[in-house]
């Protein structure tokens, strides 16, 4: 029989401790809905006062050569019209705001997205020669494929349309925010390569 009733009076006991551990942990814990907020940091400003004119995505061809080895591929490039509105240079005349667009920025890079880079061919002059290229190889080529290509962004007009559509956008941008009549000078309406 005391067998019996200390097994009671241990098992009375284990509930009463694991009933007050729970209660200590739900007491203690932090509350399921309760967020933790962290201080923001912004590490870089320059990206966000960029108005962006156009966005540019094309395939082109690549066909290059190191000394007596050749490479025929593909390429997909993004490139994007952007403009600085730091440098936004204004000046207000009575009630109206007359404001000269920038420089443009014009970025080309290469595309990420899978298949976007493909070697079709690469041969050698040199009879028992190697017709592999390394990965600086390839890139020295690339660099000047998107070098070329932005030329070509401004021979195609992109650049004139994208700094069209800035002073439009500028215009309806500033007039909204201002309240005042905007005018929006563009001192070199076809761009300007650099």
């Amino acid at each position: 029989m005391k067998v019996v009733s200390t097994l009671r009076w241990l098992t009375i006991l284990a509930v009463v401790v694991l009933a007050g551990a729970a209660a200590a942990w739900w007491y203690f814990s932090p509350e399921a809905n309760r967020v933790t907020m962290h201080e923001a940091k912004i590490s870089d400003l320059k990206p966000m006062v960029r108005l962006c004119s156009m966005d540019i995505y094309e395939d082109v061809p690549i066909k290059g050569h190191i000394g007596p080895r050749h490479i025929f591929a593909r390429a997909a490039l993004n490139g994007t019209v952007t403009f600085d509105l730091e440098q936004l240079k204004s000046e207000e005349r009575g009630d109206t705001l007359i404001v000269t667009l920038p420089p443009e920025i014009v970025e080309i890079y290469e595309s990420t997205e899978p298949g976007a880079y493909k070697v079709i061919d690469t041969w050698n002059e040199n009879f028992f020669g190697s017709n592999h290229f390394t990965t600086e190889e390839e890139n020295t080529i690339k660099s000047k494929v998107r070098d070329n290509f932005r030329k070509k962004v401004y021979a195609k007009g992109y650049v004139k349309r994208a700094r069209a559509e800035a002073r439009q956008n500028l215009t309806s941008m500033l007039g909204g925010l201002t309240g005042k009549t905007v005018i929006v000078n563009d001192p070199t309406p076809e761009g300007r390569y650099r």
